[in-house]
């Protein structure tokens, strides 16, 4: 076997331009490609950590929002609810009243017939007993002495009662 030393050199000298193409052509792009991409990855996982921090900020920022309007709407709800207890207490009450008012009307107007039917009976019975006096006493009475007859039985059922 013989090796052609010149052939060798050649060989080795095409090899060693190759090297120096490809690292020219293909490795420095390729490394370039490949650090763009790590940069690009980078950026986009510290993007993402801010999206992720902002996201955290407006989760609490809306559980907040979220317990305040809870206790709002509990705070409307117990106002409504003692509103509700007041207006209801307020028409019991005048409801109440208008109920004791109406009451006392009522008595007042039964003593007003009360009293009215009693002036009525002893108008009557005073009539009654002077008819009977007179028919008694067997003489007619004139309708002037009939009242005064009358008048004055009034007077005197009037004062006992």
């Amino acid at each position: 076997m013989h090796i052609d030393y010149h052939d060798l050199i050649w060989a080795i000298i095409n090899f060693v331009v190759l090297l120096a193409i490809l690292y020219k052509f293909l490795y420095g792009p390729l490394l370039k490609m490949m650090e763009n991409r790590q940069n690009d990855i980078k950026s986009n996982i510290s993007q993402a950590e801010e999206i992720r921090n902002e996201a955290e900020t407006l989760r609490v920022q809306l559980t907040a929002e979220l317990d305040k309007a809870r206790k709002e709407a509990q705070e409307i709800i117990a106002s409504a609810t003692k509103i509700g207890e007041e207006t209801k207490n307020s028409i019991i009450t005048e409801a109440k009243n208008s109920a004791v008012k109406m009451t006392e009307k009522a008595q007042e107007e039964i003593q007003r017939e009360k009293e009215q039917a009693l002036a009525d009976i002893r108008n009557e019975v005073a009539s009654l007993a002077i008819l009977a006096a007179g028919k008694v006493l067997g003489k007619a009475m004139t309708g002037e002495e009939h009242k005064k007859l009358v008048d004055k039985y009034i007077q005197e059922v009037g004062g006992i009662q």
